[in-house]
């Protein structure tokens, strides 16, 4: 009798065929995709800096122990605005070991463009990019969500000095209601808690915890407000361009 879940044609190619019988076969899938939010660097003009920001997930499994995975990546924005960025993996050494890269990113604001590099294949991707400059720090009214699916707190942490840097300090807890497009079944809290800087407009600090997510924490440290490496902001020569010359 075939399966309920194998397809009958399947089902008879894997009784007829030597090779498909020792082998798996499956279509390939979508994946599975957990995106950790990192820090924002804009292409701020007069505000050079570099540091290393280092991140730290740590998130719950089903059997109830827990899994941290962290890294370690530079970055940096000169006086012209131009900002680099790593990308690397989250491994459970990474706080202490230099992990593989991902991706470099250049954002050049006199050219309005984003350069997506890929380390595998020394290959890197032109997007335009309008992004703006600078943007006023625009935060949503404590009270009920806009879409009335929740509730939000906001406490002022106060300033605190860190790493020569004034910040300013803030929490929210946003409270999503069971139900609802997410279909919650229980209220979801998250909290972040940030310390701002007013001179990079950078998050200097980033922690969040989310019921689903898991905690997250985000530090940049080594903070040098000194003019970076002008070949910081530029790919390796033996990458290879490509526009996508897209709108």
């Amino acid at each position: 009798m075939t399966p309920h879940w194998i397809p009958r044609a399947l089902f008879v190619c894997l009784l007829l065929s030597p090779t498909l019988k020792s082998q798996a076969i499956h279509a390939p899938d979508g994946g599975t995709f957990e995106r950790l939010q990192s820090v924002i660097i804009l292409p701020k003009p007069g505000a050079p800096f570099s540091a290393t920001v280092v991140t730290t997930w740590t998130r719950s499994l089903a059997d109830g122990t827990t899994t941290t995975i962290k890294n370690h990546r530079l970055v940096a924005r000169d006086s012209a605005g131009h900002v680099f960025q790593e990308r690397r993996y989250l491994t459970p050494d990474g706080d202490k070991q230099e992990t593989r890269l991902s991706a470099l990113e250049f954002v050049d604001p006199t050219r309005h463009e984003f350069l997506n590099c890929d380390p595998a294949n020394h290959v890197c991707i032109a997007h335009p990019d309008n992004r703006p400059a600078t943007v006023p720090v625009q935060l949503l009214q404590p009270g009920k969500l806009p879409n009335g699916n929740g509730n939000l707190t906001r406490e002022n942490l106060g300033t605190k000095n860190i790493a020569n840097l004034d910040t300013v300090g803030t929490r929210e807890i946003t409270t999503i209601n069971p139900g609802g497009p997410q279909g919650y079944q229980v209220p979801e809290p998250t909290i972040k808690e940030f310390w701002y800087s007013p001179r990079l407009e950078v998050n200097v600090v980033t922690q969040r915890f989310e019921p689903r997510g898991g905690a997250q924490s985000i530090t940049l440290e080594n903070i040098s407000l000194a003019e970076p490496d002008p070949r910081l902001f530029t790919p390796p020569t033996n990458y290879r361009v490509v526009d996508n010359n897209f709108e």
